[in-house]
């Protein structure tokens, strides 16, 4: 205020320079009516805090230009009528006033310097009040909790617990307690929550402390490690942690609706069958707040699907090395296939695994394939062959000899026979293949003028399997 109390002085200043400047004319009018104060704004033996605001009335026959505040005749504060009008006149009474009955005096002042007065008797109090609380600045609350206050000023008449400039509770006299639900006010399930306890005296002096306190409604977040989505048969390792603003006081394992751990590691076995399975992990902190978390596991108890490529069913194959190979399919990838007619190991089946089949003997065998997903279940499949690694038998039965002579159509007959059966006899001419004859008996004609004056004859015999017999090669001249 101390501004508007050098404005109001340089009006006054200006007003008697204007005045001082001549002589007053026999026709002007002076202004010697004082202004009225009709009341201070407080009433006898009133007690006065540390901010004040006065309301007082009073009026003019041609208005009031400032309206000051005086304790014992010294200045606390002045205003403008329109201040007053709209806000009331502010001001701070001196502590040197603290605990005494003093006077308090509104003065209004007009243009003219007239001056009206009135004075009422009152209390002052600007001491600030106080107290003791818990819990402490900094404390972990959760759910319903409560201000306890000690060493309470007498003169305090509330104390108020507040939250963002929303009063959560008060308390009007002893004992003075607070309840306070947390998990309503601040609103947050956990977190650090700033709060104002503000206590106020007779007066209206207050004094705010501002704490912030440790909000805790939640259980521990869970958290897990080593946690697969999908497992196979046998011992699974699963891990789990609580992580709390209070720590974790405890955590329990639940699977398929029964508890089976209450220990961060543990190990279970799903079982041997192909299902979904549900685990439940619980948690509670130090301050008993509860959290949960489920998760589904896929238990994978089947083997991948397998599909022959080669060699079909009931084949007959040639020689002791079969070429096999077969197509492997599962939910989950990662496939091994194991031949157990070869011991090359283990092979990757990126879809396709392909080997070779040995074998020590002929005859129907089996070629066997183990096919492994990556949990290492199985599916074994089998396929029949026939196996003959045994040539054909092959004879000349009629034919002219070695380096004979020969002329015309020459005729050859030959006799050929297989356990599995014979395929065909081949009549090769200096080592091309002439004529081809697929029943028994086996006969060629040989026109030998189209061979020129030394002819080379060879007979070669394939069974069903593919083995193949050759006859000495027969040289004949013409």
């Amino acid at each position: 205020m101390k501004l508007l109390r050098t404005a109001v002085a340089a009006a006054l200043c200006s007003s008697l320079i204007l005045t001082a400047a001549g002589p007053a004319v026999a026709d002007e009018i002076v202004d010697t009516t004082a202004p009225v104060v009709t009341a201070t704004g407080v009433s006898e033996g009133q007690l006065l805090g540390h901010f004040v605001t006065l309301h007082p009335t009073f009026s003019d026959d041609v208005g009031v230009l400032r309206v000051d505040v005086l304790i014992n005749g010294e200045g606390q504060g002045s205003a403008w009528p329109d201040e007053i009008a709209t806000g009331g006149l502010r001001f701070s009474p001196s502590t040197a006033f603290n605990g005494m009955d003093v006077n308090l005096t509104v003065r209004a002042t007009d243009h003219a310097r007239n001056v009206g007065v009135l004075t009422t008797r009152v209390r002052i109090d600007t001491a600030l009040p106080g107290a003791v609380f818990t819990p402490d600045d900094g404390a972990k609350l959760h759910g319903m909790t409560s201000i306890q206050f000690s060493k309470v000023s007498s003169d305090v008449v509330q104390v108020a617990l507040i939250w963002e400039d929303k009063e959560v509770s008060r308390a009007n006299a002893a004992p003075w307690t607070l309840p306070w639900d947390t998990r309503k006010f601040p609103g947050q399930v956990s977190g650090e929550t700033r709060m104002t306890i503000r206590v106020t005296d007779r007066a209206g002096n207050f004094f705010d402390y501002r704490y912030d306190y440790l909000v805790d409604n939640a259980g521990p977040e869970v958290r897990t490690f080593e946690f697969p989505d999908v497992v196979g048969p046998g011992t699974t390792h699963l891990y789990a942690h609580g992580r709390d603003l209070s720590g974790t006081a405890r955590l329990e394992w639940w699977v398929d609706g029964v508890r089976r751990a209450t220990t961060e590691n543990y190990s279970h076995d799903f079982g041997g069958k192909s299902r979904i399975a549900a685990v439940t992990i619980k948690a509670w902190d130090k301050l008993g707040n509860a959290s949960s978390i489920t998760r589904t596991v896929t238990v994978d108890a089947t083997g991948p699907t397998v599909t022959w490529l080669s060699p079909k069913s009931g084949t007959l194959v040639r020689g002791r090395s079969i070429p096999t190979s077969i197509r492997v399919a599962d939910a989950h990838p990662e496939t091994t296939a194991l031949l157990l007619n070869n011991a090359t190991g283990y092979l990757d089946c990126k879809p396709i695994c392909g080997s070779k089949a040995l074998f020590t003997a002929d005859g129907k065998q089996s070629i066997v394939w183990v096919a492994y997903d990556r949990f290492g279940n199985g599916t074994t499949v089998r396929r029949t062959v026939i196996v003959d690694s045994q040539k054909p038998s092959l004879k000349v039965t009629k034919a002219p000899k070695n380096k004979a002579k020969v002329k015309g159509t020459v005729k050859v007959r030959a006799s050929a026979s297989d356990k599995n059966g014979v395929a065909r006899v081949e009549l090769l001419v200096n080592g091309k293949v002439v004529a081809v004859d697929k029943k028994a008996a086996y006969k060629f004609s040989i026109n030998t003028k189209k061979y020129g004056k030394k002819i080379k004859i060879q007979l070669r015999a394939y069974d069903k399997a593919g083995n193949v017999t050759k006859t000495s090669i027969r040289t004949w001249y013409r």
